[in-house]
């Protein structure tokens, strides 16, 4: 059946303002053929992949040229429009249907390409006469992980669920017991193979997660309003999460302690129905806009507005981050618009700016501090860098940075505000390099 929150306006992503990045508009599709409800996919900073349709025509439609040019890859896919989108490159992509017109469920359809469109195949069906496709997501830390969710086949059955562990070659179908009739378009999250999850269509609204892959399920309330979950965000250490309900309110949802507990944040402006949240990976930093545009730097303790100029009402956004100095995020408008960012990410030290010769890793400033505080390191050549905070039996309390690393120096904020006082230890690690430090959080 369908099932969606009111999209109004999506995040559109910006980065540290002192860069003065602009967006600008790349493309015009035709708001008619994408439908309400259209999804968007980013694999690389040159290649979009939006899905969408209306009146039982689905379609698909791809850039390669950072926007310069969008083209018609629908190809055989002729019923059912399109509810979500997935690209791994610009040839290998899926797409997952209603399973009936207006997504009123049925037999939904996953459908394959290998060669960029050319040809799609059905590569699953969840049988039935209730099945929806709500999302299609791969892992960010593990790209051979991803899962598909659905809804169940029949009101009877379980959630439907699909795995693949080879980049989608094969998969394997699983279930989740069926708690709630429907899962919000869109709103799947997948950290890895054994921590994912999706937003429930329900009251009060709730998300439906496991931590073990699968074995176990668990139903989180947020202690928002509303029906519905809409969109949720959780980073790569398991811990902190934003989640938006579809309610017209100021609150949303945060967790740092892996959705055991949540608490409800007053960002400052009421949410305009449904919105969306985006995390950038190696960061403390959310996007989120429902009716406005805000962005925090703080895991979402505080919010602050961003200037969009005429950039008004968005339907769906997906961002890409190539490396430490490389972010880009394509957004569709209601009106068809497409439009573009790329620039530096947060992170980058901008007052060093020679060439490091060694890895370093400087003591944390302010120490003692409460509870905010940074971290500037340095990386000499390109490769995956982490960093890390301990506490001092070893255990991991907060995975600040996990990603691939051009040459240069480096700052990292860190908020340690769901943290008792003591010491702690931090560390920077490589292929090549371990490197720690204790710092100590007095509240």
């Amino acid at each position: 059946m369908i099932k969606f929150a009111l999209w109004l306006i999506l995040p559109v992503l910006l980065v540290n303002s002192n860069l003065f990045a602009q967006w600008s508009t790349v493309a015009q599709l035709t708001p008619s053929e994408l439908g309400s409800y259209p999804s968007v996919s980013v694999p690389n900073c040159s290649t979009v992949v939006i899905a969408g349709g209306s009146n039982n025509v689905p379609k698909i439609f791809m850039t390669t040229n950072s926007g310069l040019n969008f083209t018609d890859i629908t190809g055989n896919i002729t019923t059912n429009e399109l509810y979500c989108i997935y690209a791994l490159n610009s040839d290998t992509i899926f797409a997952g249907d209603g399973g009936s017109p207006g997504g009123s469920g049925g037999n939904a359809r996953v459908y394959k390409t290998v060669n960029g469109g050319l040809n799609w195949s059905v590569m699953l069906s969840t049988g039935g006469n209730n099945g929806f496709i709500s999302g299609i997501k791969f892992s960010k830390t593990n790209p051979e992980f991803g899962i598909i969710a659905s809804d169940p086949a029949t009101t009877t059955d379980s959630f439907w669920i699909a795995k693949t562990h080879d980049r989608g070659k094969t998969w394997q179908l699983t279930e989740a017991p069926q708690t709630a009739p429907y899962i919000t378009q869109n709103s799947l999250f997948v950290v890895d193979s054994l921590f994912y999850g999706f937003g429930l269509i329900t009251t009060p609204p709730k998300i439906y997660m496991t931590t073990n892959g699968g074995v176990t399920w668990s139903v989180k309330t947020l202690g928002l309003t509303g029906t519905s979950v809409p969109s949720i965000a959780f980073q790569n250490d398991k811990l902190n999460a934003i989640a938006l309900s579809d309610a017209v309110a100021p609150n949303i949802a945060r967790t740092t302690n892996g959705g055991l507990n949540w608490e409800t944040i007053n960002n400052g402006a009421n949410l305009t129905y449904a919105g969306i949240v985006k995390w950038i990976p190696g960061t403390e930093i959310y996007f989120m806009a429902s009716g406005f545009m805000k962005r925090t730097s703080d895991n979402g303790s505080t919010w602050e507005s961003m200037e969009t100029g005429e950039v008004v009402n968005f339907r769906q956004m997906d961002i890409y981050r190539s490396s430490a100095i490389s972010i880009c995020a394509y957004a569709l408008a209601v009106n068809g618009k497409i439009i573009r960012f790329e620039g530096e990410p947060f992170g980058i030290d901008p007052e060093n700016t020679n060439v490091p010769v060694r890895y370093a890793l400087e003591q944390n400033y302010p120490n003692p501090f409460n509870p905010v505080t940074t971290i500037k390191y340095s990386v000499p050549s390109a490769g995956n860098i982490k960093l890390a905070v301990f506490d001092l039996n070893g255990r991991l309390i907060k995975e600040l940075v996990n990603s691939h690393h051009h040459t240069g120096n480096y700052i990292e904020s860190v908020d340690m505000s769901a943290y008792a006082s003591g010491i702690y230890i931090y560390e920077l690690s490589s292929e090549d390099v371990s490197i720690s430090k204790k710092m100590a959080l007095i509240k």
